[in-house]
């Protein structure tokens, strides 16, 4: 073993030299898009050539397009990169079925492919939001310093946790790192499954019931990505999982909810058992501004650690559904919560399905987006209708702001739901851009108020509207080289495809639209990729698109030309500079835009132009006759300063073929007025609408508009005034407010504490921000045009908002005839059905309040149940007031033979609205098939036949059933089985009819049944039925006392195999795939068959007469369900024993080979034993070379052995293999990351130079940890907990390391831990007094509000019972409450009546002291200050059976 570890040692140092030798270019190609967007998921991309002049010409077009397998579909976004080794640009794609693939960025030829795993099934999990197979979802990332490609992938390992190939419990996760050159692997992938949070060591990854969603994100050396759940189903934690490259390992995880409110159940299929609060974004990734931080918005979640009190971002929140986090980064990668922001109605947000993870989070651009006392910006949004900017180095933590509201930067309430977080532009003054579902894209102008501080106004939107449901993308912004007035606003869609405007509005306020080819409907939350002058997208089909300019362009000339500033009443000039590419005849013409820009046809060349030929003319920008002015009712044309561009073509004649005709140049400038001019942002502001649920407490709402100066001179407000009368009318009165104190009245319902006092100066390019409030009196609709007077002249903008009562939604499902059922059932039953038929059922959601309600949750079933319009009731639909919205259910079934048993069907549609009233509601659908009944019936009314199987009868086996009863053109099922019925036979069978295949002949007497059937050359078919009371499928025996024919059993054991089950085929190809063995010329049989594969793990025998073997059943094969071969389908006779099974069409009998010897897996676990000893993996990882371990076991070995001595071993198995590896690529990765979970997890202490028995005594049994065992471990290591966990076990050796502090005794051992029973453990109880204050029980808090409303704190890592009633008594209150184990109140005593509840619902102790109880989750301990009521010796009074204060008389 020396030997060996010197060869290990030598083959690490050549690969470490090796790779100090070899050079590198450490930098990506300036146009690669190797993650999704920016680091800071900005949207903001200026390096990727994309020339407005070009997009907006027809020199833009689709130049390829590639579509893949059937149903395979790209959520993950394409990349765009360039290798190191140079060559042209490629694309880099994964999909959901699991598939990685690169091609030519230009051509769209395939370069590599491959598929890393098989991809797990939607079925398994019911959640249709991905449908059909979900592999890899989120976007990989690649190192531009590597060549290497990393993404998570969703797959199985069968039997990992439950029976069976697949399943959602065999569900796993692995982290690839693949060479984008070859898509080979560049090391053995790395499972996540069993990985324990760091914040909350009972939880561990399983990867069936969780979906890595958002795009990953890669600082240093390691990669971080976050995961949420499926349509919140199953117990599961919202997680940041990190993995280093390196070490090629999990390094740190992360869990959104930890804490005693979100305690792991370990019950998988518990709905939001693991407290939820999942990370997906819309596919966003996690933001990052390279300071070593992460930052991403969580969802629902189940813990409410805040519940009332304010708490700042620093608070040590354990509960962070519905967050926007900031996570530290250490410099070993591990993540801890630095800050976060909580809004303050999360808890309502939560009840209604107002998912504030649906949208990411953007850090904008610092050198832009800032202000007084905000150096950085952050912007995040979701389905609850609002836009939160945020101070990234402040984020806000939860109600900080006035009264107890949100302590951030902006809140713009809109009302509309986001999918998938804004986009940003920096430059022109800053814009951000958001896209609700079914509305424009709005924009938002960066202002700052009186203050300094930043205020978003907005300033425009796009004319068009995104498509109305879930799926809308987000929103991109690209420039030209990163110059002003080259700025392209692009979304993707679901409906209309890809969509593009320049980001700037126009002063109208509207975006000009970009025309671009048109695509199909692209998939959800999508964004483009970027390339060299192109861009990537894919649809909801699967199909691949690249769009951009000709690859051959005949010019090459200056762009964009810039002219500068230039004055109205001015005029600059520039010079275009052009070289050909090629030979061009002739240069047809030239057009401009924008006639202010003019251009001579005579200064271009005019004969022809050979290549490498240059040439150059001038382009005049003219404002000399334009003049500027914003008078209403003006008879000229108006022209405002800003920023202008528009496009400059040139067409040619070329003398070569294959180049385009047109090429495109930009021109811009910034347009600057001499005098002030005066502008108003918005030109609406929109207030949306407010619901009053409470006439005396009506909300409000509060938007910013800008007033600006954009010329040049100063300019000086003159006066203000409204008017509610429509501008277009002759006779218009206003109300003169220019004199009017704060607050001013802007019009009916309208506000500002903050209009500019009248001589208010702004100075040229300046501009001021007024704040705005909404305060309706009464429901109605509201608007005011408010004009601001100066001497620049005058400008409006428009207020409106509307006041309504709140959506009330009315529930129903439709009855089969046609009526409505009750509200309140949440049940479609579909009744019994026959086979082969579709039935339909009706949702019904209207809506009976008085402002429009919202779907807010919709999670529709899928397979024999499903949508007929898969698009009804959708997330974020808008249900009008007086309106309803259905959806139909469809209940499809599959033709089947008669007599079979029957078989209901069931499966779920939740939804939810943003009726605070109406709740989640999960419909329970469900139906019966039928099969028809024919033949003979019993004295039950059943019949007496069932049906069995199509049998195929192949000679030389002759008849399965001998005795025939006739042969004519009369045949049915029902004539058969009367005859066998009256012969007394067991079995009735139908064969022969019209020329067909298999079990599918229409019987000549009865068109609509099936009589058997027969395949040309291969024997006949024969459909047979068994009488139940004589025969049992499950049992393969008959009790008949009449002649009976064909008895086929299953073999239960042949040579050295046993019989396990009925298997499907896989998901793709066969079950076994190692031989094929040909069937003997006498046919098949079991014993043949077990014969030809003995060197195999497994046999199957299928369709009688075929024959596979092999040591792994592929995945997607699993066992059949029932008992009896009619269930299962294995049903088919050998070809050669008419009286065995050989499994069925698509089914086989599979058997297994029997165990090894006990006496070889002794000799393997010793080999196993020594190698893990000798690496001493749980301190450093193992290092060696595949050859030197295939030399160490020298044996014939298996996946399934493997894992067999891992479990022989004891060793708890975190890391199990993957069957889809050779054992060379899975016994290194798990050997080398192999971390066996801990025995006594509770909590860890180490020291490395004093650990005596001392010191871990104080520690494990100090009030603030009070455990009951206590563990030394390595000599160094104490661990403490109140029980074993279930993988330990007593009386191993090895504690024999002595301990550092005390050489004399011993702690532990590597691996081994010596034990204690701390007898100085007490046990945690509640405290029945402090001081003169008793304690009164245990009581539920109110059904709304609080019991205890006077003051309270909160501390989290010292509260304690003492300290609570203390507080109390300072602040002169009579009664205390302990509640969450870290909360305090003040206050009354209950009302009377109110009961309290059992002690022992007290169980969480106290942050400040283990030994104490304090309270639990919506339960207090309640003390009462009670003098007098003490006993003459002191003691406190007692508490009596029933929990009730008994107080004695004093």
């Amino acid at each position: 073993m020396g030997y060996l570890s010197a060869m290990f040692q030598s083959l690490t140092r050549l690969v470490a030299l090796m790779a100090a030798i070899v050079p590198r270019i450490l930098a990506a190609a300036p146009t690669d898009s190797y993650t999704d967007a920016d680091p800071a998921q900005s949207g903001y991309l200026p390096n990727h050539n994309m020339d407005p002049a070009v997009v907006d010409s027809t020199e833009f077009g689709l130049l390829w397009s590639t579509k893949f397998n059937n149903l395979e579909k790209f959520y993950a976004k394409p990349l765009v990169y360039t290798p190191l080794a140079g060559g042209p640009q490629i694309v880099f794609i994964a999909s959901s079925q699991n598939w990685i693939r690169t091609m030519d960025a230009k051509t769209g030829a395939p370069l590599n492919a491959r598929r890393v795993h098989i991809p797990f099934l939607q079925a398994d999990i019911g959640c249709t939001d991905i449908p059909d197979t979900i592999g890899i979802i989120g976007t990989p990332i690649i190192d531009p310093k590597t060549d290497i490609a990393y993404f998570f992938s969703k797959t199985y390992i069968p039997n990992f946790r439950t029976a069976g190939n697949t399943g959602i419990f065999n569900g796993v996760y692995y982290f690839h790192g693949v060479n984008v050159n070859s898509l080979q692997d560049v090391f053995p992938p790395v499972l996540i499954d069993g990985s324990q949070s760091d914040n909350a060591p009972a939880k561990y990854f399983i990867g069936g019931v969780i979906l890595q969603r958002p795009a990953l994100t890669q600082i240093g050396s390691v990669v971080y990505a976050g995961f949420g759940g499926h349509c919140d189903l199953f117990n599961y934690t919202g997680l940041v999982i990190g993995v280093d490259i390196n070490l090629r390992k999990v390094i740190t995880n992360f869990a959104v909810e930890s804490g005693p409110l979100v305690p792991q159940t370990n019950v998988y299929n518990e709905n939001g058992g693991g407290g939820e609060g999942g990370i997906w974004m819309s596919g966003m990734a996690l933001s990052t501004d390279g300071a070593n931080r992460l930052f991403w918005v969580s969802g629902n979640g189940v813990g409410h650690e805040n519940q009332g009190v304010p708490a700042s971002g620093s608070s040590g929140c354990r509960t962070l559904g519905e967050a926007a986090v900031n996570l530290a980064i250490d410099a070993g990668g591990k993540l801890s919560l630095t800050d976060y922001f909580q809004p303050y109605d999360y808890q309502g947000m939560d009840g209604g399905d107002q998912d504030f993870g649906s949208g990411g989070i953007a850090l904008l651009d610092p050198g832009t987006f800032k202000g007084t006392g905000v150096s950085k910006i952050a912007v995040t949004s979701g389905k609850n209708g609002k836009i939160y900017i945020l101070n990234a180095n402040n984020l806000g933590g939860y109600k900080l702001g006035p009264g107890q509201t949100d302590g951030v930067i902006q809140t713009i309430v809109t009302n509309k739901a986001v999918f998938g977080g804004v986009g940003s532009y920096p430059l022109e003054g800053g814009y951000i851009y958001s896209t609700p579902v079914g509305y424009p894209t709005y924009v938002y102008k960066l202002g700052h108020n009186s203050a300094g501080v930043p205020v978003f106004s907005q300033v425009g939107q796009t004319p068009e509207t995104s498509a109305g449901r879930v799926g809308v993308g987000i929103p991109v912004i690209t420039t030209f080289q990163g110059k002003e007035g080259t700025a392209i606003l692009w979304m993707c869609d679901p409906d209309a495809g890809l969509r593009a405007w320049y980001a700037v509005p126009s002063g109208d306020g509207k975006l000009k639209r970009i025309n671009i080819p048109q695509v199909n409907g692209l998939n959800k939350f999508q964004r483009p990729a970027f390339g060299d002058s192109r861009l990537y997208v894919t649809d909801a089909t699967g199909t691949l698109y690249c769009l951009g300019s000709p690859v051959n362009l005949p010019l090459n000339c200056t762009s964009p030309v810039n002219f500068g500033s230039v004055s109205l009443g001015a005029s600059a000039s520039q010079i275009v500079s052009c070289k050909a590419n090629i030979r061009i005849t002739k240069i047809n013409s030239i057009t401009v835009g924008d006639l202010h820009f003019e251009v001579n046809a005579g200064d271009l060349p005019q004969g022809s132009v050979v290549k490498s030929a240059t040439f150059s003319f001038p382009v005049k920008w003219n404002l000399e006759k334009t003049s500027v002015t914003n008078a209403q009712n003006a008879s000229y044309g108006n022209t405002a300063p800003g920023i202008k561009s528009t496009a400059l073509t040139l067409q040619t004649v070329n003398g070569v073929e294959g180049y385009s005709a047109k090429f495109p140049i930009s021109l811009t400038g910034t347009q600057v007025s001499a005098k002030p001019f005066i502008v108003i942002a918005p030109i609406t502001v929109d207030y949306s609408g407010i619901v009053i649920t409470d006439p005396n407490n009506i909300p409000t709402n509060s938007l910013p508009f800008v007033i600006s100066n954009a010329g040049a001179s100063s300019m000086t407000i003159t006066g203000y005034a409204f008017t509610n009368v429509e501008l277009e009318d002759d006779d218009i009165d206003y109300t003169n407010v220019t004199f009017a104190q704060s607050p001013y009245s802007l019009g009916m319902g309208f506000t500002s504490p903050n209009l500019p006092p009248v001589g208010t100066i702004i100075p040229g390019a300046g501009q001021v921000s007024v704040d705005s409030t909404f305060t309706p009196t009464k429901v109605g609709n509201y608007y005011s045009y408010f004009f601001v007077f100066s001497n620049g002249g005058q400008a409006f903008t428009i207020l409106e908002g509307s006041a309504s009562t709140a959506p009330i939604a009315n529930f129903s499902i439709s009855t089969r005839e046609g009526g409505w059922i009750p509200e309140k059932s949440v049940v479609m039953d579909f009744g019994s059905v026959s086979p082969g038929t579709t039935s339909s059922l009706k949702i019904r959601i209207c809506n009976e309040g008085g402002s429009v309600l919202q779907i807010s949750k919709s999670k529709p079933p899928n397979g024999v149940f499903r949508p007929e319009d898969p698009t009804s009731l959708h997330e974020s639909q808008d249900i009008r007031v007086d309106d309803c919205a259905y959806a139909t259910v469809l209940f499809v079934t599959n033709a089947e033979q008669p007599n079979m048993p029957d078989q209901t069907f069931t499966n779920t549609w939740t939804l939810n609205t943003d009726d605070t009233n109406f709740g989640v509601h999960e419909v329970q659908i469900r139906g019966t098939v039928v099969s028809r009944k024919v033949g003979p019936h019993n004295s039950t009314g059943q019949p007496v036949y069932n049906y069995l199987g199509c049998y195929h009868e192949i000679k030389p086996g002759g008849r399965l059933l001998t005795y025939q009863q006739y042969a004519d053109q009369q045949n049915s099922n029902d004539r058969c089985q009367e005859r066998c019925n009256n012969g007394k036979y067991v079995f009735s069978g139908t064969e022969y009819q019209y020329d067909d295949t298999y079990c599918n002949y229409a019987c000549s007497g009865d068109q609509s049944e099936t009589c058997g059937g027969r395949q040309t050359g291969a024997g006949g078919y024969i459909s047979i039925y068994y009488d139940s009371t004589r025969f049992s499928p499950s049992l393969n025996d008959s009790t008949g006392t009449g002649p009976v024919s064909g008895d086929p059993q299953t073999v239960d054991q042949s040579a050295n195999y046993n019989y396990i089950g009925c298997y499907s085929e896989a998901a793709e190809g066969r079950a076994l795939t190692g031989k094929t063995p040909n069937a003997p010329a006498s046919g098949t049989t079991v014993e043949s068959c077990a014969a030809a594969c003995q060197d195999f793990q497994y046999f199957g025998v299928e369709y009688s007469n075929e024959c596979y073997c092999g040591n792994t059943i592929n995945a997607g094969s699993a066992k059949a369900a029932g008992t009896s071969v009619a269930e299962t389908k294995c049903n088919m006779v050998c070809g050669g024993n008419s009286t065995e099974y050989c499994g069925g069409p698509a089914r086989l009998n599979m058997y297994q080979k029997a165990a090894t010897t006990t006496s070889q897996h002794n000799s393997i676990d010793s080999l196993f034993f020594n190698i893990l000893v000798f690496s001493n993996i749980h301190d450093q990882p193992l290092d060696f070379d595949i050859e030197i371990f295939d030399a160490i076991l020298n044996i014939t070995y298996t996946v399934d052995i493997f894992y067999h001595h891992l479990i022989h071993l004891n060793i708890p198995l975190n890391l199990p293999p993957d069957p889809f590896l050779s054992l060379q690529q899975l016994v290194l990765p798990w050997l080398r990351q192999w971390n066996p979970p801990r025995a006594l997890p509770a909590a860890k202490y180490t020291n490395t130079t004093n650990m005596t028995p001392s010191t871990w005594h104080s520690f494990c049994s100090s009030p603030t940890n009070n455990y009951a065992l206590a563990g030394l471990e390595n000599g160094q290591e104490c661990y403490c907990a109140n029980s074993l966990q279930s993988y330990s076990a007593v009386g191993f050796t090895g504690c024999n390391t002595p301990c550092n502090g005390n050489s004399s005794e011993i702690c532990g051992g590597a691996g081994r831990l010596s034990v204690w029973n701390l007898t100085s453990y007490i046990p945690p109880t509640t405290v029945k007094q402090v001081g003169t204050y008793l304690l009164q029980g245990c009581y539920p808090e109110l059904a709304k509000g609080r019991l205890m409303a006077g003051a309270s704190f909160s501390n989290r890592t010292g509260m304690t019972a003492e300290r609570c009633v203390n507080f109390c008594a300072a602040t002169g209150a009579q009664y205390a409450g302990l509640e969450f184990a870290s909360d305090c109140y003040c206050g009354k005593p209950p009302p009377s009546g109110y009961q309290s509840v059992d002690l022992s619902r007290s169980n969480l102790v106290c942050t400040g002291n283990s030994r104490e109880f304090c309270g639990a989750k919506n339960v207090l301990n309640i003390h009462a200050n009670t003098p007098g009521s003490v006993e003459a010796d002191g003691t406190a009074r007692t508490v009596n059976e029933k929990n009730e204060a008994t107080i004695r008389p004093g």
